[in-house]
């Protein structure tokens, strides 16, 4: 421990005295264009390197001071969009970049968590999604499942509006990964679907999604994807404005919503400071027709509104940030607060005479607490940076059947990751790290189907890419890992899972406009406490799960094919995957029967993954933003995922169906408009004791305008949901039967930035 605290303490002093590195600099020299008209209120930021600058009146840019190497310089301008490039930097020399501004820019973003450093998605290895802050105000909801269910491949658990979790490719709960700033969120969501994500998404600045295994950074629960939730609470960059952020207001008709949200950055010298804040009110929400599924008129069921659908959030974060010229060092506070109502029917209760009768609807009342420490020092020479980050969360919730309690949930959680990448010649880079979490859980009252529990996890991992020629790239990686989970008190319940993951990969530039990757993966998934040890009734399943502690590891080997198009006038991504899990972990009916549930066990069989997804951009009309002359472009999008237990040949339960669609872009000067049509089919593939479910049609619409008044930029967003009120049914909801989206769905956001 000792060792540790003298190695921060130097690291500390390096930082802020900013001690000379020795090495010979280079510089990126560059212009920002919309057309061929100069932007000059683009800002420019070197991802990695802590440098940010603004264009000048000619809409040039100049990066002094930068140690050789590869790096993603992108460029943002609030009235004509965003851009983004991979550049070189040679010792010595400078790096001429043009930087071409696109008012709708969504299939090329920047990704930080998909390898070592930042790269343009057309360049990862893996397939990735990135939702901005601006598209968060048209798609940000209540939950980070809702907000992400319109990216390829990703849909939700969807226990109500209060409730909702990431489903990628099919796969969800622990082998998913949710992340805020590149560790573990900390909350509980992961052992219920009714427990809600700790995370507030109208305040972020972006979300990335990795589909597909991404163990080897994040760890043997990200073993079907990883969510990283970015935002600026510790700056990693020092801001170009001294003061900066936004404040919002947000009216929907569906639930009679009101949101209001604020952020705050301020600078003085070398320190930065963060504020932000959400509140959020909405009542029981507006349905089709009738909750339960067949549209039966059930005694004291009303028609037209889900209830117990209710909800109010509450968050805040506080940021304080010391910003030098080869690091930084910040630590944040973050509150959330969350009340929400559980759909459906109340927990049972016996009647007085013998019979089971409907109890208090049930409502949950969320708490978390949540202290971040970050901080990088940035090197000249082979060694590019060391960067860490620590999550400490203090959670806990509890399920209020009426005025009484029912069940209460606390999770004590920290989690910490030290890496450092380096770039050892110009063909050859990578990271190494080490990754460190610790979990304490504990469930009290009669719905307590999981005993306390505590898991440790260490890890280290090495992750390398080397350039063969300008077109072709090669990238491998190994994580070591070491988990041990227990219950307080029982050593003999004790037991200690140790494992090994690598993958492969490659990246073609086959010609100009298409880029091809491959992917091959073998993954560990360690089980976690709730399969090792659950023994009890758990109502949001409806079902009493036992667990299985002598469970083995969970072995998954993937691959994956991507083809990336960026010509002049479409664009889009096509993927396809197959992952097959050796002793998948998955939940087996028994055929007892207890406390009036189904009895279910966590047992062991193998099982595959296979499916594809699609999106696509084609531009009919190329406009002039400058001249204000419209642009037109139309989208596709598509994704399927088949999952079988191919020990039974019997396919698994609450997997997505198909899904396809598409839609219209179109802008003229500060007006962007956006329509989409979506089907997700029938799902008929069903698992033991699941019933179909119908498919259904989404249309979806924004219209958004922006105008600048002085120093602000104002956004106004209207934003259609579900415009022709479809009811529409979630086949990976545990609530399908009960619980619907919401029906038609009109809201106005207006957002003043600064």
């Amino acid at each position: 421990m000792n060792s540790w605290i003298v190695a921060a303490l130097a690291a500390t002093q390096v930082l802020l005295t900013g001690a000379p590195l020795d090495a010979q600099d280079g510089r990126i020299e560059g212009t920002v264009v919309v057309g061929r008209t100069p932007v000059d209120d683009a800002e420019i930021t070197l991802t990695g390197q802590g440098r940010r600058v603004r264009t000048d009146g000619d809409g040039r840019f100049v990066l002094e001071g930068i140690p050789p190497g590869q790096y993603v310089v992108e460029a943002e301008s609030p009235r004509w969009g965003r851009a983004v490039e991979t550049v070189r930097v040679v010792a010595g020399r400078t790096t001429p970049v043009e930087l071409s501004l696109e008012a709708v820019f969504h299939l090329d973003e920047m990704v930080v968590s998909a390898g070592a450093g930042a790269t343009r998605r057309s360049e990862a290895y893996q397939p990735a999604s990135v939702v901005t802050n601006r598209e968060l105000v048209v798609l940000g909801q209540a939950t980070l499942g809702e907000t992400l269910s319109r990216e390829p491949g990703v849909s939700s658990t969807y226990f109500g509006p209060g409730a909702s979790r990431p489903v990628i490719r099919g796969i969800g709960g622990d082998r998913v990964r949710i992340l805020e700033g590149g560790v573990g969120v900390g909350d509980a969501s992961s052992t219920s679907p009714d427990h809600a994500v700790g995370i507030e998404t109208r305040t972020a600045e972006r979300i990335e999604v990795i589909r597909g295994p991404a163990t080897l950074l994040y760890g043997s629960s990200a073993v079907g994807g990883v969510v990283n939730v970015l935002d600026g609470k510790i700056a990693r960059e020092p801001p170009t404005e001294v003061v900066s952020g936004f404040v919002e207001g947000l009216a929907g008709s569906v639930a009679d919503e009101r949101t209001g949200a604020a952020s705050l950055t301020a600078t003085a010298g070398r320190v930065v400071l963060h504020a932000s804040g959400l509140l959020r009110d909405a009542s029981d929400y507006s349905i089709p027709g009738f909750a339960e599924a067949g549209g039966g008129d059930r005694a004291g069921e009303s028609r037209g509104r889900l209830e117990n659908s209710a909800l109010e959030n509450r968050a805040g974060s506080l940021g304080l940030t010391y910003v030098a010229q080869d690091g930084f060092l910040g630590v944040a506070w973050t509150e959330q607060r969350s009340d929400y109502g559980v759909p459906g029917e109340g927990h049972e209760e016996e009647g007085d005479e013998g019979h089971e009768e409907e109890g208090d609807p049930v409502t949950i009342d969320l708490d978390q607490s949540r202290f971040d420490v970050e901080g990088a020092l940035r090197f000249r020479g082979p060694i590019r940076n060391v960067k860490a980050r620590v999550g400490v969360a203090d959670y806990g919730h509890v399920e209020l059947e009426g005025e009484e309690v029912g069940t209460s949930f606390e999770n004590d959680f920290i989690e910490g990751r030290v890496e450092s990448e380096h770039e050892i010649s110009e063909r050859l880079r990578g990271a190494v790290g080490a990754q460190y979490a610790a979990r304490d859980f504990r469930a009290d009252g009669d719905e307590a189907f999981v005993p306390p529990s505590e898991t440790r996890t260490f890890a280290v991992f090495g992750y390398e890419e080397f350039e063969v020629s300008e077109r072709l790239r090669l990238q491998g990686g190994l994580r070591v890992e070491r988990q041990t989970a227990g219950q307080p008190g029982d050593a003999s319940l004790d037991r200690t899972d140790s494992g090994v993951s690598f993958s492969t990969g490659m990246s073609w530039d086959a010609t100009d406009h298409l880029s091809l990757a491959a992917s091959t993966s073998r993954s560990i998934k360690f089980p976690n406490a709730e399969e090792l040890f659950s023994n009890g009734p758990h109502a949001a399943t409806r079902a009493y799960e036992i667990g299985n502690p002598v469970l083995d590891e969970e072995v998954a080997l993937g691959v994956d094919l991507t083809a990336h198009m960026h010509g002049e006038r479409v664009r889009g991504s096509t993927s396809l995957f197959t992952t097959s899990f050796g002793d998948y972990i998955h939940e087996s009916a028994t055929g007892e029967v207890r406390d009036g549930l189904d009895v279910f066990e966590f047992v062991q069989a193998d099982a595959r993954f296979t499916g594809l997804e699609l999106e696509m951009v084609v531009d009919v009309v190329e406009g002039d933003a400058t001249a204000h002359r419209p642009h037109l472009s139309l989208e596709l999008m598509g994704d399927y995922v088949s999952a079988e237990l191919t020990d039974l040949d019997q396919p698994l339960p609450r997997i997505p169906p198909l899904r396809f669609g598409g839609g219209v872009n179109y802008r003229q000067g500060p007006l962007v408009v956006h329509a989409t049509v979506r089907r997700t089919t029938r799902q008929g593939d069903i698992g033991p004791l699941e019933t179909p479910t119908p498919g259904f049609t989404m249309v979806d619409g924004s219209a958004s305008y922006r105008f600048f008044t002085g120093g602000l930029f104002h956004d106004i967003t209207l934003v259609t949901n579900n415009l022709t009120d479809a009811e529409a049914r979630l086949h990976t909801s545990f609530l399908k039967d009960l619980a619907p989206l919401p029906g038609r769905e009109i809201r106005l956001v207006y957002r003043i930035n600064f």
